[in-house]
């Protein structure tokens, strides 16, 4: 018999309901312990479950609703040019973890105009940086050449701690086609409310919200 190839990894987005992650190898909670996955998980997104990470049906009871709201934030991406490197930045696809200034504030810094400077600092400082962007809302390119994005090598869902979910290497099932995104890397919102669904935007630290 031949050896059965394992199923690929996949995340699925139901309407008005939870998100379905089949075949995830890492699953890792708030406080940065493993979690041992089930070849299928019902994860909430509403933010209302008793049960977090995984749904409990709460989503009927509050009428949750996973489509973006009107004041969806403009789907654009931004380009910074340097002297040698070129940084681009959506702001729909960024979460706000603040990880590109805790960083490296000398090139992202959202107090001056423009916030993103490419000649203060070197190729591999900047590039790091973007590695360690969850959302995918960063990407950089050599002057003349293609924005690309840098992934982390492990396939994973992390939760960040009364914050969304950060997922590594997993495809969506039915992509949401944005402008400069990456298939590999994003953050998906958990606390229901986020006006970017299914991607975080940030408001769960506005609304004060608690896993």
């Amino acid at each position: 018999m031949k050896n059965e190839q394992p199923e690929r990894p996949i995340i699925e987005l139901l309407e008005n309901g939870p998100i379905v992650a089949k075949n995830v190898p890492h699953f890792r909670g708030p406080d940065g312990e493993d979690i041992e996955p089930k070849q299928v998980m019902a994860l909430c997104r509403c933010g209302a479950s008793r049960n977090k990470p995984f749904c409990d049906g709460s989503h009927s009871t509050t009428e949750f609703r996973s489509t973006p709201s009107e004041e969806r934030t403009s789907d654009r991406v931004r380009t910074f040019e340097g002297q040698e490197l070129t940084i681009y930045y959506s702001r729909l696809l960024c979460s706000h973890a603040g990880e590109c200034g805790k960083r490296l504030k000398t090139v992202f810094d959202s107090s001056r105009k423009p916030w993103i400077a490419p000649d203060n600092a070197s190729r591999e400082d900047i590039a790091a940086v973007i590695t360690a962007c969850p959302s995918g809302a960063l990407s950089y390119g050599l002057r003349g050449e293609p924005p690309q994005h840098i992934v982390k090598n492990e396939v994973a869902i992390t939760i960040e701690k009364c914050g969304p979910y950060h997922v590594n290497r997993i495809g969506l099932a039915e992509p949401h086609p944005i402008k400069g995104g990456c298939a590999d890397k994003y953050v998906l919102c958990r606390c229901g409310h986020s006006r970017n669904k299914p991607y975080c935007d940030g408001t769960h630290k506005d609304i004060g919200w608690k896993d």
